[in-house]
């Protein structure tokens, strides 16, 4: 980029440009703004709330692995590598919980996401081996101006700078512009630093266990050393919780404001707003109090799935399949998060799931008994379906006996 597209900002962090990519705002809004760390961030109770929530609620999720005939039909493949990668063990020291959960965090916080992907050679060459979650805070991206490759230099453990090719990655990033995904502690700076005023704010207050400052004025002309004596004398007082008791020619002026007058409760509960804006998250969810009642917890959770963890499970599935697999899994496999598992704490949901499945016959029983834990049952791997359905002046007429679950054939017959 050259000296004139970078004073005018040419592009922003959406721009198209080679050379070293920037995902962070290049004008603030609000000067003087410092930058905030990760560990400055998780300070935050908002802020790591929202991350708990959205890292724990995806790494939760079971993540399976289909292969997909000519028809487009998929069929879950147990017994292939990336399977076992994915939802077993990425490395040999993770489980596919912990290893998301990284993942999550560093895409919430820094819009971006990345993994060092380790492959076999020999009878499986190019079969994903491992995957390892780097960090995204020692990650550059430089794009070549000669042939528009994208190079991954990461500062290892050993401070030593590795330069890796865009097919040994996971990159998984949030809105950006296509090569790289805007940095959100950077964009978020100006929230956080509110919400860390006011949380100071309130801890000098508690401090100073509620004391407000002020001066004490007198109609008398004082010396140095008698107004010296009156300020211990009054601190003095102060500090040990006791009421001061002024002469009568004396009065106490206060200048700072109280936690009323500062607004101070409304500030902190805007900022857990605020910051819950920028992650996708109802406040509802991170327990704060002006949340929605718990009648609506249901709609407000129903949302959140839709609106918030939907997007990121079909972002992360495209960037898995675009990177992880060999070439030839790429071509005939699917990798897909369960997102039924969302109702696995809900047994009322997760029953009446089941049932309209099973009565309208697109799962069996025994799908149905193993995904709850229990063993098959005989006769139960048959897709049924209800039948006999009735015209309403017939309904008195039919017998009981012949309501019945018909099997689901390949050329079912007309009722």
């Amino acid at each position: 980029m050259n000296v004139f597209k970078w004073l005018t900002n040419w592009g922003g962090t959406t721009g198209d440009h080679s050379g070293w990519q920037n995902n962070s705002p290049m004008v603030p809004i609000v000067e003087g703004t410092n930058a905030y760390s990760t560990d400055m961030a998780l300070q935050i109770p908002t802020v790591w709330a929202c991350i708990d929530l959205l890292s724990h609620t995806i790494a939760s999720l079971p993540c399976d692995v289909f292969i997909v005939d000519g028809k487009g039909n998929k069929n879950a493949d147990t017994k292939c590598n990336l399977n076992y990668i994915l939802s077993e063990s990425p490395n040999a020291d993770m489980t596919p919980y912990e290893f998301f959960s990284a993942m999550v965090v560093n895409y919430c916080l820094h819009g971006n996401a990345y993994a060092l992907i380790s492959r076999w050679t020999g009878d499986k060459k190019g079969q994903v081996k491992g995957i390892y979650p780097l960090s995204s805070e020692q990650m550059q991206i430089y794009r070549d101006p000669s042939n528009g490759q994208l190079i991954y230099r990461y500062l290892d453990k050993n401070d030593h700078y590795q330069d890796y090719k865009s097919s040994d990655i996971l990159h998984w990033k949030c809105m950006g512009n296509g090569i790289t995904g805007l940095k959100k502690l950077d964009f978020m700076k100006i929230s956080l630093a509110e919400s860390n005023f006011a949380q100071r704010t309130a801890v000098s207050v508690f401090n100073k266990k509620g004391k407000m400052s002020g001066i004490l004025t007198t109609p008398k002309i004082l010396t140095d050393k008698q107004k010296g004596e009156i300020a211990d004398q009054f601190q003095k007082m102060r500090n040990d919780d006791k009421i001061p008791v002024l002469p009568a020619d004396m009065s106490f002026q206060q200048l700072s404001l109280n936690p009323a007058e500062q607004q101070l409760l409304d500030t902190r509960k805007f900022s857990v707003e605020e910051i819950c804006r920028w992650f996708g998250v109802p406040s509802a969810l991170v327990n704060s109090s002006g949340g929605a009642p718990g009648s609506n917890i249901e709609q407000v959770t129903a949302n959140f799935y839709k609106s918030t963890i939907l997007p990121m499970i079909i972002s992360l599935e495209q960037a898995i399949m675009k990177r992880v697999p060999c070439v030839e899994e790429r071509y005939n496999h699917a990798v897909k998060f369960r997102l039924s598992f969302l109702n696995r704490a809900n047994d009322e949901a997760r029953s009446r799931i089941a049932a309209t499945a099973v009565q309208n016959g697109w799962k069996t029983r025994n799908e149905v008994r193993i995904e709850e834990g229990l063993p098959p049952v005989k006769d139960g791997d048959t897709l049924t379906a209800q039948s006999n359905l009735f015209p309403l002046e017939q309904l008195g007429q039919a017998d009981a006996s012949q309501v019945s679950q018909t099997p689901i054939t390949e050329n079912p017959t007309k009722q």
